[in-house]
């Protein structure tokens, strides 16, 4: 980028200056970013809308977009490497993974990171889209639309988008096509604000919906032999099913394509469609890996044909392909789409259209620095630490393995895990207790009182549920509940890529053992606890919050500027007179407003608005990501610890995968709650030793209070009497349960169980069930009946989905669990009594089972 003579002799000068080398580079730095920005363009100079079919044209109009994105990305990371250097010197690595995935670390901006900011940007595209539906009385239908009402939708959405006569006499259905293609063109021209080049097409949220299981499974989803398929002797795919797989698809798909606008000047058809298809198949479509990346993007760079648009030639051949490989009803596929350009703007908001790459000038530029001052940059030295991090925000850690046999191993461990979801969490909800005294821990970081927080939470849980207008104002805020758009099994592992049965079992699970309603309930109240709690400070100035709170505020960059803006225009009462934040109101903020937060007068329109939804994004993406400290769920930063940013399907991610499983709660509860914490330790100008000990003792004693209380319901459920409070095993078993190791239930601490077993259990659940059967195989042969049938049962009932439902196993085992324990091994319920008097002096409530049950 050229720069004017005086600025050039400016620079001249400071090279030439006495100053300090560090110095000369902070002084430089500083003027090329105002040089930068005074010569920036913007992306209102290209009409992407209107620009010719011609290559040519294109060409012409990505070339004008690519140096348009080349300078934004240069302002945007120069200005990121001068914000890690202030708020994190000393602690850059921390910093570049602040950057990708947030922090505890007390200092400026450190929770303003790409995992929040995507949270955020989904968050709020549905929220919005959803308040329409709602305000116009369509959410029934939408919910319930069935496949006729699904394609008139789909056919009415092209018909508005395209100018053309509409068909429907329903005026409902009218109406919310034209809802859901006004929330699609605004979704894409959000991306195109961010650097994209998409053009203009009906229902583009919808258009990215693909199901991969069913487009692996192809010839079986269409209800063809695979055997009788004949697959091209030219195409290279993994294997011979693979590829008939593919014809099979293929032959399906070209029949509804318009040809011309989706393969233009491609040579090779079968290759393009090949290339899309492996892309579908490894779910790499959902990858936000930047502009020209993004889905739709009319980039001609090569080697991104794979994420072009499948063009259809209507709606209702849209919706014929839809039916077999979406990824669900209307519905789901809107909400999926939604999802996936938040994933992308968040991305692109924190990243700029090249992602990877700018975050590695980030890395390398503040290396240099340290090497200018002297300093060591072995913490830098490799981008590798951080790539399981950026594996997470980009979606990398969701796609399957490319080898022959990673799809079908990463779809079954998954179905795997899944079913070890279902029959080892029936007990979740009791265990989840805990949450209280975490929900408390949380208010009391923001400056709120401890026992205000407990009651808070315990309020919310006691209303069963809010007021509809509460539950809309919590969607405004951001807040998505279990669902279409929300799998809550993610409390308790990394989430797997699940088929749309498995996902419904799962969801039907975690319906009837209540954690959804427990985890929705505590979520939906903190946020609107936390949007209230910040509406009562409106008639103060920042100076005048409290300390905890300002510090709270600043790990999300806001400042005086920012807290003035929000108090005077973000507020809103419910119907009881209780005030709340309001995120939606933010969207009135006037263009003098967001001049100043951005300090830049020469913005355009685009950019204008474009600045507006970031900082909306950026208040809701507060109070999100507070939701999952209060309500604990692993972030980002969690979910690449525990992955590595390894790919499912191949060896070491799902061996990774097996052993997370149900440990991803505990592990977040140590990054989040007690690393919240320990930050107040650390040294450096926020230190607070005395903060941090009162913090972590807070927790430690409600956690261990509320473990104890979890213990007493699961052993009354069982028909046991509480355990005794002054035995030292009952208290160290209480503080394991409130730790967050309360999940593991009988995975860890069931009576019978063998202690190899229980080594095991801190592995994994599916280690401890392989030893079991083990165990069964080898008491089998060496003739022990008893002990064979008792790892037998154990096994079995321990694996039956649905049979650890709380309120069902304690009748199961009443009713026949104890006759077949019996039957197994005699005497083995007389041993568990005996066990559970010495170990936690306690005894059954009623009758002991062994006098009951003598086996059959």
């Amino acid at each position: 980028m050229a720069k004017s003579s005086c600025s050039t002799r400016i620079l001249n000068l400071i090279k030439k200056s006495s100053l300090k080398s560090i110095d000369k580079d902070d002084a430089i730095d500083k003027i090329n970013i105002a040089v930068l920005e005074a010569k920036k363009t913007n992306l209102d100079q290209v009409d992407i809308d209107r620009i010719s079919k011609e290559v040519t044209e294109q060409v012409k109009a990505q070339k004008k977009i690519n140096k348009i994105n080349a300078v934004n990305d240069e302002i945007l990371v120069r200005k990121k490497v001068q914000e890690l250097l202030d708020t994190f010197d000393g602690d850059e690595q921390e910093g570049l993974i602040a950057l990708l995935v947030g922090s505890n670390r007390l200092t400026m901006g450190a929770r303003s990171s790409v995992g929040v900011a995507q949270n955020a940007a989904q968050g709020q595209l549905v929220a919005a889209f959803d308040a329409e539906v709602t305000a116009n009385n369509l959410d029934g239908m939408f919910d319930k639309a069935d496949g006729k009402l699904q394609e008139e939708l789909a056919i009415t959405q092209q018909q508005i988008s395209e100018g053309m006569e509409v068909t429907t006499k329903n005026q409902d259905i009218k109406k919310l096509a034209e809802i859901m293609e006004k929330h699609s063109e605004l979704t894409r021209q959000a991306l195109n604000a961010r650097g994209a080049n998409i053009p203009k097409m009906w229902g583009y949220v919808v258009r990215q919906s693909h199901d991969q299981f069913n487009v692996r499974a192809a010839a079986n989803r269409l209800g063809k032999n695979i055997e009788e398929i004949v697959a091209d002797p030219n195409l290279k795919g993994t294997d011979i099913n693979y590829n008939k797989n593919f014809t099979a698809w293929k032959n399906f798909i070209m029949q509804y394509l318009d040809g011309d606008r989706t393969f233009g000047n491609t040579d090779n058809i079968d290759s393009f469609l090949m290339n899309s298809y492996n892309s579908l198949v490894g779910n790499k479509i959902q990858v936000a890996d930047g502009a020209s990346g993004v889905f739709g993007s009319n980039s001609v760079t090569k080697g991104i044909s794979n994420k072009r648009v499948l063009h259809f030639k209507s709606a209702k051949d849209w919706y014929a392909y839809n039916e077999k490989f979406g990824t669900g009803s209307l519905k789901e596929t809107y909400y999926s789409g939604l999802m996936t350009a938040g994933r992308n703007i968040g991305m692109l908001d924190t990243l700029g259209t090249k992602p990877k790459e700018n975050f590695e000038k980030i890395r390398v530029a503040i290396s240099n620095r340290m090497l200018a001052n002297k300093r060591s940059t072995e913490s830098l030295s490799s981008y590798r630490q951080f790539e399981k991090f950026m594996n997470v925000v980009d979606g990398t850690v969701y796609t399957f393995d490319g080898g022959k046999f990673g799809f079908a191993v990463a779809k079954w461990s998954a179905i795997g895990r899944a079913v070890g979801n279902v029959a080892k969490l029936g007990g979740a909800v009791i265990s989840a207790a805990a949450d209280i005294g975490i929900y408390a821990s949380e208010m009391k970081y923001q400056g709120r009182s401890f026992l205000g927080g407990i009651s808070e939470a315990m309020g919310g849980i006691g209303k069963i549920k809010n007021t509809k207008q509460k539950r809309d104002i919590a969607k405004g805020l951001g807040f998505l509940g279990d669902g279409t758009t929300y799998d809550i099994s993610g409390r308790f592992q990394v989430g797997d890529n699940l088929n749309k049965g498995w996902t419904k079992i799962q969801r039907t699970f975690f319906k009837y053992n209540l954690l959804s309603w427990w985890t929705n309930t505590l979520k939906e109240n903190s946020m609107l606890g936390m949007a209230n709690y910040y509406a009562n400070q409106k008639n103060l100035s920042f100076n005048q919050l409290n300390k905890p709170l300002q510090s709270f505020f600043g790990l999300y960059n806001i400042d005086a500027t920012k807290w003035d803006i929000i108090r005077k225009t973000a507020m809103s009462k419910a119907d009881d007179g209780t005030e709340f934040i309001n995120i939606s109101e933010l969207s009135n903020m006037s263009d003098a407003d967001i001049k100043k937060i951005t300090g830049m007068n020469d913005l355009s329109k685009t950019e204008l608005q474009m600045e507006k939804d970031k900082f909306k994004y950026s208040v809701s993406g507060m109070l999100l990501d507070r939701s999952i400290y209060a309500v604990i769920e692993p972030d980002a930063r969690t979910k690449g610890t525990m992955t590595q940013g390894t790919l499912a399907g191949t060896g070491m991610g799902e061996a990774i995968r097996f052993v997370g499983q149900f440990k991803a709660f505990p592990m977040a509860i140590g990054n989040k709650v007690l690393g919240r914490e320990i930050a107040f330790l650390r040294k450096g100008p926020n230190q607070d030793i005395g903060r941090g000990i009162k913090g972590l003792a807070s927790i430690v004693v409600v956690s261990g209070f509320m473990g104890y209380m979890s213990m007493t319901a699961k052993d009354l459920l069982k028909g046991k009497e509480p355990r005794d409070p002054n035995n030292f095993k009952t208290i160290m078993a209480a503080f394991l349960q409130g730790g967050g190791l309360g999940i593991y239930g009988d995975v860890l601490f069931k009576e019978q169980r063998d202690a190899g077993s229980v080594a095991a259990g801190l592995i994994g659940p599916f280690p401890t069930t392989v030893i079991d059967l083990g165990l069964a195989l080898k008491y089998a042969v060496t003739g022990e009946g008893g002990k064979a049938g008792r790892a037998a049962y154990r096994t079995i009932s321990s694996n039956i989905p649905f049979l650890n439902l709380f309120y069902i196993k304690a009748a199961f085992d009443y009713m026949i669990g104890f006759q077949i324990m019996e039957t197994m091994n005699p005497g083995v319920l007389k041993r568990v009594e005996k066990r559970m008097k010495k170990d936690y002096n306690q005894e059954y409530l009623f009758t002991k089972p062994s006098k009951k049950n003598k086996g059959f």
